[in-house]
């Protein structure tokens, strides 16, 4: 016990749990436990440099502190991406639209985005007309034409999708009533996004085919139709 008491009461176990510390962030594969082992190991060298000489070693300490603060803007920058921290509780519920987005992703999406209060009547996509923008819809009051056919939209549809992914013009006239809500992303700042990071272009296009693959689910033709004749 007076050994042990010896050990950890010197200098000398400092280094030796730094050391450890190092070692364990080296093995292990998750970036957060990288880091937190890095910046844990900086802070027991830093106590060695204190006690292990009569005056502490300024220097040494002073380079272990920049080792160890070099970790914090990445942990942060972890912890944003995995945390929804600090989300309004609107954004809370826009996140609900993007499911396979994580945190950081969804942070990064809505920095392009504005959220827009309609406060007349608006046309934001017009059948057969490429549009601007990739919208979706955050309150009731959307309505969708399609070959003189009318239906309500409510919230958590993405509009104007299949022309961003396909290209081409809108599949269907959209417009929003006075007090509807939406978010809308110019397309060229998506394109640029997306072509900027492949994290990113694969979370969007993922997210909008499930979206076309919902719509069509509970879908049904407009009009009916014949199977051609069997050639006998």
């Amino acid at each position: 016990m007076t050994f042990m008491f010896e050990y950890f009461s010197g200098a000398a176990s400092f280094v030796h749990l730094a050391v450890l510390c190092y070692m364990l962030g080296l093995l292990t594969r998750k970036e957060l436990l990288l880091r937190g082992f890095l910046f844990l190991g900086s802070l027991f060298y830093i106590l060695y440099y204190y006690y292990i000489a009569e005056s502490p070693l300024w220097e040494a300490i002073a380079a272990s502190t920049l080792i160890a603060a070099s970790n914090l803007p990445v942990i942060y920058r972890i912890f944003r991406e995995r945390s929804t921290f600090g989300m309004t509780d609107e954004m809370l519920t826009l996140y609900q639209s993007f499911p396979n987005f994580n945190p950081g992703q969804f942070r990064q999406m809505m920095a392009q985005a504005e959220i827009v209060e309609a406060h007349d009547d608006v046309t934001l996509l017009e059948q057969g007309m490429p549009p601007s923008h990739l919208y979706l819809t955050n309150t009731n009051g959307f309505v969708l034409e399609r070959d003189h056919l009318q239906s309500d939209l409510g919230p958590g549809n993405f509009l104007g999708e299949i022309s961003f992914l396909l290209g081409g013009g809108a599949t269907a006239t959209v417009k929003a009533r006075a007090g509807a809500s939406y978010v809308a992303w110019d397309l060229g700042q998506l394109q640029s996004m997306m072509a900027n990071s492949s994290s990113m272009a694969n979370a969007i296009s993922v997210l909008l085919n499930k979206d076309i693959a919902r719509k069509l689910a509970v879908s049904f033709p407009s009009k009916p139709f014949a199977l051609p004749p069997t050639v006998t």
